[in-house]
């Protein structure tokens, strides 16, 4: 068996030897009659928790949490709002903000150095008829140039090339295993699908136009033994869509709780088996798991060998966070073999 399966198992398992940490929550909200706190712990709405309100005007409420990140918001009188004393919040797809906390020592933990940057940049799309946010991480010591292989990393629905970033903090994941020596430096590019999925004009953004730039700002033209991409969620469905399209783009794929629907399985049907070497994971009790069963049964069917685990976990960054690390020693590991 192959070290890559066993590492997320094990994980699991450390994390739940692992005493859960105190964690504590407050809000100054003096004239506020109610506050919930909701997020990836209380599954959001349906299992929020009442805060309690102090003579002070502060809420506050502690809770013990497993180690990782875990998003979440205040329910304020029934107003959603993120948490204003922490500069931990992004956009949440449908126009606020949450918040997060990263829970214990773990691979998103940073290294204290050796850390690598993130550049944004509007890049000018014909495909799009506009600019669009993409976010490219560069390894510690980076200089123009470098012969560096790149992972294209794809965001969910509703969001942009930020979730990775500003939510996933993807670069404390790289730079710690960079800084452990248990991957080799390269480039993650996180481009923006300008509110569309992973075909039409985000498609021929993502797969011609993206390299073109990358070579022009960066000196990047990995070759497709070189060249990989993942996602999470709509990003997972990228994943699988784009190599589809572009087989001479990408060697390795990597999707995380893939949104999968029936148009799609239909394409890995009638291309009798996919171009690239493919990862799935998806969590138990996440919502699209039904859709990367049908994917994998579709796969295998062909005679497809396809790495395929289902793990403990929602469709949450909570569990995102435990196998980010797996993700991009996988990646890591593809490039290492294809050189």
């Amino acid at each position: 068996m192959k070290a890559s399966k066993l590492l997320l198992p094990l994980l699991f398992v450390l994390c739940a030897q692992v005493q859960a940490e105190p964690v504590s929550f407050s809000l100054a909200a003096p004239q506020a009659r109610q506050v919930f706190l909701a997020g990836e712990m209380t599954d959001w709405d349906k299992g929020k928790r009442p805060m309690v309100r102090g003579a002070d005007g502060i809420w506050k409420l502690q809770l013990d949490l497993a180690p990782g990140q875990w998003l979440y918001k205040f329910v304020v009188d029934g107003r959603w709002v993120h948490d204003p004393a922490t500069p931990d919040h992004d956009a949440d797809g449908q126009g606020g903000q949450h918040s997060f906390v990263f829970v214990g020592e773990g691979a998103w933990t940073p290294p204290t150095t050796g850390r690598g940057r993130v550049e944004s940049h509007e890049v000018p799309s014909a495909a799009f008829g506009r600019t669009d946010k993409v976010n490219v991480y560069l390894p510690p010591g980076f200089e123009r140039g470098q012969d560096l292989p790149v992972l294209t990393l794809l965001h969910g629905g509703g969001m942009d090339a930020d979730q990775w970033f500003r939510t996933g903090h993807v670069e404390r994941y790289a730079d710690r295993l960079i800084a452990s020596g248990r991957v080799k430096p390269f480039v993650i590019v996180m481009p923006s699908n300008n509110g569309l999925r992973y075909d039409g004009a985000a498609g021929r953004f993502i797969v011609d136009e993206l390299p073109v730039w990358l070579k022009d700002r960066y000196g990047l033209a990995p070759s497709r033994a070189q060249s990989a991409v993942a996602g999470m969620s709509l990003g997972g469905y990228g994943a699988v869509k784009l190599p589809l399209a572009a087989p001479q783009r990408w060697g390795y794929a990597y999707a995380l709780a893939g949104w999968y629907p029936d148009e799609l399985i239909a394409d890995v049907k009638r291309a009798g088996r996919m171009p690239v070497e493919l990862v799935l994971r998806c969590g138990t009790d996440d919502e699209l798991i039904a859709g990367n069963r049908a994917l994998i049964a579709t796969l295998r069917a062909q005679g497809q060998a396809t790495d395929y685990r289902e793990d403990p976990g929602a469709h949450t960054f909570h569990y995102w966070s435990q196998v980010m690390a797996e993700m991009l020693q996988g990646v890591d590991a593809y490039f290492a073999r294809a050189r």
